[in-house]
């Protein structure tokens, strides 16, 4: 017995870590080559933490979901509801005085009616702002622009 574990087990490790990088080396990092020639995307603003702050969350949540779908439309983005392109401009903030702590993350999810939901790419950052500064514009900007910046390099303009 002990020899064949000194034999096959390492053989086995060998063979078990040659197989599964294979399956996540791009995901979703890297994957925006999944965002080629898609110009239509559902939209929702999700807003995962909200502490302290003194917006109301729902009226911000929906006002930043206007401003990021007219950001799109301005590029040639339509919103379509239940497309099955969905992108989801996620937010949290935490007010501590007079500063607002908050994280952006804009996904592109595919999702699928018999299937698991697949999140294909995504880009987010944390930032500090004074209190009067954070609104919903700056929300949708950044969501919009970090969208925009990947999805311009895989759907380059065309002169018709």
């Amino acid at each position: 017995m002990k020899t064949w574990s000194r034999v096959f087990a390492p053989a086995l490790a060998v063979l078990l870590m040659l197989s599964f990088p294979l399956q996540a080396q791009v995901f979703p990092r890297g994957n925006g080559i999944a965002l080629t020639g898609k110009n239509q995307f559902d939209l929702y603003v999700q807003v995962n933490d909200w502490r302290d702050m003194q917006q109301d969350v729902d009226s911000f949540r929906l006002a930043t979901l206007r401003q990021f779908e007219q950001t799109l439309q301005d590029e040639g983005i339509r919103r379509r509801p239940a497309n099955r392109n969905y992108l989801v401009c996620a937010v949290q903030a935490t007010r501590s005085g007079n500063q607002v702590a908050y994280s952006t993350t804009v996904e592109y999810w595919e999702l699928e009616s018999t299937k698991v939901n697949s999140l294909q790419w995504q880009q987010g950052g944390i930032n500090t702002v004074v209190t009067n500064r954070f609104n919903e514009e700056l929300v949708a900007s950044e969501c919009a622009t970090r969208f925009l910046a990947e999805w311009v390099r895989w759907n380059p303009a065309t002169d018709n």
